[in-house]
């Protein structure tokens, strides 16, 4: 809330949103399907490989949420201030919702999920949290390859 409003004249979708919604996809697609063909090739139900997948889905949701909350510094910063509260409030819902869909046998039934080891919750996890390095990484290569330009074009002007 804080930038200023895009020009009416500007696209909605800019070139760098294009391009972050193919990238951010394209790691989710990678990693869901990536820990259902794992634990598919381990000789899991495909309830279990399921059920991780989408467990696996939301963790990428869960740290993806923190690492767009600043766009040009890290996310690190004023991650327990008055300000972050809303999405701490919004991945504690989301984390305990996913924890019904996973263990409570009311939810089971309908929906083809069932109970997951720690272990594979660890793999959910740590596939999850690699979106959060990923977009950080990306987010460096922008601020460097934007800081070239202007020198660039500094020394050319």
């Amino acid at each position: 809330m804080k930038r200023s409003p895009r020009r009416p004249d500007e696209p909605i979708l800019s070139g760098f949103l294009v391009w972050r919604i193919v990238f951010v996809s394209t790691v989710l697609v990678l990693g869901v399907h990536g820990v259902f063909v794992w634990l598919e090739g381990t000789g899991a139900d495909i309830e279990i490989a399921r059920t991780a997948s989408a467990n696996t889905l939301v963790m990428f949701e869960v740290f993806y949420v923190f690492s767009v909350r600043k766009l040009q510094t890290s996310p690190l910063t004023g991650l327990f201030t008055r300000e972050a509260r809303l999405a701490w409030a919004a991945v504690s819902v989301v984390v305990l919702l996913q924890l019904l869909f996973t263990y409570a046998p009311f939810m089971n039934w309908p929906f083809h999920s069932r109970p997951l080891s720690v272990e594979i919750w660890g793999v959910s996890i740590a596939v999850g949290v690699t979106i959060f390095f990923l977009v950080e990484v990306e987010k460096l290569v922008i601020r460097v390859l934007s800081k070239a330009q202007r020198r660039h074009h500094d020394t050319n002007n």
